[in-house]
């Protein structure tokens, strides 16, 4: 970096006038060319008296060139920053020195000026193109002859350098058949073929200054086919392969044979070719014919229109793929021009693929591991040559994320994704039985193929040579892909890619012809206008494409199936042209789409109710296959309908649910893999019976509870019910106490039966407690007393008095409702 220098200019001012600005300049000298926008180029400092001071902000004035691009930006009160803009840009091949004068006045009318320089230096800029290389998003496409000579030149390449230094050009990629120059001018260095794979070179030039900045632009060369015929007899042969038609005109000058292509199976009838002819020696009629006979063509005498005369099937024994013979124009003199014509019979898919096995059983024992492979379909096809076979999952846990997966490039076998054990919850399956689908299918042929031939463009031009006129379209093909492709020689405009009538309905293609004149080329423009045709290339889709359902056995006929229905659209269809069939997996026919067709909404519904008593169920798991199908026609435009698919499931489940039956395996479809486990254990297992004892002595704790509340729950009712029983009885007139030791636990009632209770006396006894002994004067015994109370009893009661107690404890065994009845009431202490 260049270091920065300080410019101090001072001015001497009078007394109560501005004093003359201080300017500092902090740039580096000189001022970068390329320097960016915003970049400070000075800082101007304007001290004035205090009596003064300045009206507005300093201005720029009498700047040299006038139109330069600075600017001032005020810093502070007395302070401003001179600024870059960026218009106009700085060039030192344009300007290499600004003149400034920083112009200011005061309020009192004092004013102070000052100039300043500004050098600009010099910065290497990279080269430039000038003419079509000029434009770098573009590329520069040039036309040669296959047959031009070894060290032809072809194009030169004009570059400047600003600083007029020398430059240096380069070519890549170096082997490509082309060379380049000092000056730029490129030069064949091969001999090439048109017929070869490489029929267009893409170049890139790259231009160098001393400095080692470049700059490059992109070319693109074709090759352009020769061709020497002279025409006598010209036909315009159809090509029709994957039924799609082509047209192919020859001249008998300029080829005397011809290739062309037909599907087998075409009608007996159909035109492959219409030829005309003139005879430039004798102007009357001529007459065609096949030379030699043909089984399989005919041309019609008078007119030259080609026929096919029988069927053409490749597969058919002794039929040969390669038919030739010659189309002859003769006059009565017959002096005859002739073409040779060689037909490719192209075989069409018309044989479906074919299998070994259809129905393939595999069983294996636990664990079984991943990446074993279970099955490996074998199928064909009779096709010649024969199409290609896809394998697709149709149902079955098959596919990314399943137990079972088809194993990369090679779809036909299926081996196991997850390991595969018998003790696994989430693995398991009905039966430990996987069924799966395989749809087997071959290739389907597009409806149009890269390289169909619309249409020739021709420009007449009288200049010698005559008619040399290169063709290229420049609008109306403005996709990401284009689709058209003009051959720059003879003007075939031909279909690259597949068009999309739903996308684009016509296309307006600008061919422009330009003369062989390299110096002075002319041009002339015609409008071609494509039309696409609408054709039915596109399939239904629904959604949702797989559906999950669980349902009853008692469901009554007629009920929608869980409120589940199809939303379908087809792109070049209307809603109402579609139908949907069940085409598999409905089995006793319990399902059906209400309606059938006419919508693109069908519900699911339910048609027959299910008889799992009678045994005429098979199973409870349904996989409907459903065809959605644009054919539902109504005024008859669909030729080829098209075919969507949807996938649905539906389990179900029996409301009184019995041992499951034993089913055959023979009965069932498709591929079955029959899982066979062996009781086994793993150590890392070990929580399994641990959780077990504990749910056990749980159950176990949980039973005997619940017994001891019952147990408790009866006691309670029993006595609760026994003391009901008392309390309804009636009760006694009256009660006699007897008094006794304290181990007595019973009182003596005596009542009348016969007696109606009026009034209930409840008495209780508390059992006194005797602190005291003595003995009676009288009888001698002794008795204990309560000191408190006075109570007193017998300690040893007399030989009379137990007896007395004998006589009222007793009880009659059948007490008559006539004499009293002695009730014995334990009690409670």
């Amino acid at each position: 970096m260049m270091p920065f220098f300080h410019l101090l200019f001072v001015f001497v001012a009078a007394p109560d006038v501005l004093a003359f600005p201080n300017f500092v300049i902090e740039n580096a000298s000189p001022l970068l060319e390329n320097a960016s926008e915003h970049t400070r180029v000075a800082i101007i400092t304007m001290p004035v008296s205090p009596a003064a001071s300045l009206i507005g902000d300093p201005v720029i004035i009498n700047a040299n060139p006038v139109v330069h691009p600075f600017v001032l930006s005020r810093r502070s009160i007395r302070q401003w920053e001179l600024f870059i803009t960026g218009a106009p840009k700085l060039d030192f091949e344009t300007v290499t020195l600004y003149s400034l004068t920083i112009y200011a006045k005061g309020t009192q009318g004092a004013t102070a000026s000052q100039s300043i320089s500004i050098q600009i230096a010099d910065v290497n800029e990279p080269p430039t193109f000038s003419g079509s290389l000029a434009r770098g998003d573009q590329v520069t496409e040039i036309y040669i002859l296959e047959d031009t000579a070894l060290g032809t030149m072809i194009y030169r390449a004009a570059a400047k350098d600003p600083e007029d230094a020398v430059l240096e050009y380069f070519l890549s990629p170096e082997a490509s058949g082309f060379t380049i120059d000092s000056l730029g001018t490129i030069s064949t260095a091969a001999v090439f073929d048109f017929e070869s794979e490489t029929r267009s070179f893409s170049l890139i030039i790259k231009v160098v200054d001393p400095g080692g900045l470049f700059t490059a632009g992109n070319l693109k060369i074709f090759l352009i086919n020769v061709n020497d015929k002279d025409p006598v007899l010209t036909c315009s042969l159809f090509n029709i392969e994957n039924c799609v038609l082509s047209v192919t005109s020859i001249n008998s000058t300029l080829h005397n044979k011809i290739n062309i292509t037909l599907d087998e199976e075409i009608p007996i009838g159909k035109t492959v070719g219409v030829c005309q002819a003139t005879d430039e020696d004798n102007l009357g009629d001529l007459t065609f014919e096949l030379d030699p006979w043909n089984i399989y063509f005919a041309v019609d005498k008078e007119h030259g229109t080609v026929v096919t005369a029988a069927r053409l099937d490749v597969e058919r024994a002794g039929f040969a793929r390669i038919q030739s013979f010659s189309i002859k124009a003769c006059d009565y003199d017959r002096r005859c021009a002739s073409i040779l014509v060689t037909a490719n019979i192209h075989g069409i898919n018309d044989n479906s693929p074919f299998c070994d096995r259809y129905l393939i059983r595999y069983t294996g024992k636990e664990v079984i591991a991943n990446g074993t492979v279970v099955a490996k379909l074998s199928c064909h096809d009779l096709d010649d040559p024969p199409d290609r076979i896809h394998y697709a999952p149709s149902s079955g846990p098959i596919g990314s994320g399943q137990l079972f997966e088809q194993v990369s490039n090679a779809e036909n076998i299926i081996q196991v994704a997850k390991e595969l054990d018998y003790e696994n919850p989430e693995l398991i399956a009905a039966g430990h039985i996987y069924e799966m689908m395989i749809s087997v299918f071959d290739d389907l042929h597009p409806s149009h193929t890269a390289f169909y031939k619309v249409g020739r463009v021709t420009a007449i031009d009288d200049d010698h040579p005559p008619n040399c006129v290169t063709y290229k379209i420049t609008s109306g093909d403005s996709q990401v892909v284009q689709r058209f492709w003009i051959h720059p020689f003879s003007g075939m405009i031909e279909l690259t890619t597949q068009p999309d009538y739903e996308t684009v309905k016509q296309y307006n293609l600008t061919v422009e012809g330009v003369d062989c004149d390299r110096f002075h080329p002319r041009t002339a423009l015609t409008m071609v206008t494509v039309n696409i045709e609408d054709e039915n290339d596109e399939t239904p889709v629904c959604t949702p494409s797989f559906y999950k359902a669980v349902i009853f056995d008692n469901v009554v006929a007629g009920t929608n199936v869980n409120g589940f229905e199809l939303n379908c659209h087809d792109r070049d269809s209307q809603d109402f042209e579609m139908r949907f069939e069940i085409v598999s997996g409905n089995e006793n026919h319990h399902f059906g789409f209400d309606p059938t067709r006419g919508s693109n909404t069908p519900k699911l519904i339910v048609k027959n109710p299910f008889t799992f008593e009678s045994g005429a169920e098979p199973h409870q798991q349904y996989r409907l296959m459903v065809h959605i199908i644009d054919d539902n026609l109504k005024y008859n435009k669909v030729t080829r309908p098209k075919t969507g698919t949807a996938n649905i499931d539906i389990y179900v489940m029996r409301v009184n649910t019995p041992p499951p039956p034993a089913t055959s395996s023979e009965q069932r479809k498709g591929l079955t893999v029959v899982y066979t486990a062996i009781n086994t254990y793993t150590s890392s297992g070990w929580y399994i019976p641990f959780i077990f004892t504990l749910m056990a002595v749980f159950f176990a704790g949980l039973v005997s509870w619940v017994c001891f509340l019952l147990w408790r729950y009866g006691n309670t009712m029993g006595c609760c019910q026994k003391m009901a029983m008392e309390f309804s009885k009636p009760k006694p007139k009256g009660m006699k106490y007897i008094a006794g030791d304290r181990n007595q636990k019973e009182k003596i009632v005596t009542e009348n039966r016969n007696k109606k209770l009026e009034v209930l006396t409840e008495t209780i006894v508390y059992e006194t407690i005797f602190d005291g002994e003595a003995v009676d004067p009288v009888s001698g015994n002794v008795y204990e007393y309560n000191s408190r109370t006075g109570a007193r009893k017998w300690k040893k009661p007399p030989s009379h008095q137990e007896e007395s107690l004998a006589d009222m404890y007793s009880l009659p065994e059948i007490p008559t409702s006539e004499e009293p009845t002695s009730l014995k009431i334990p009690m409670q202490e």
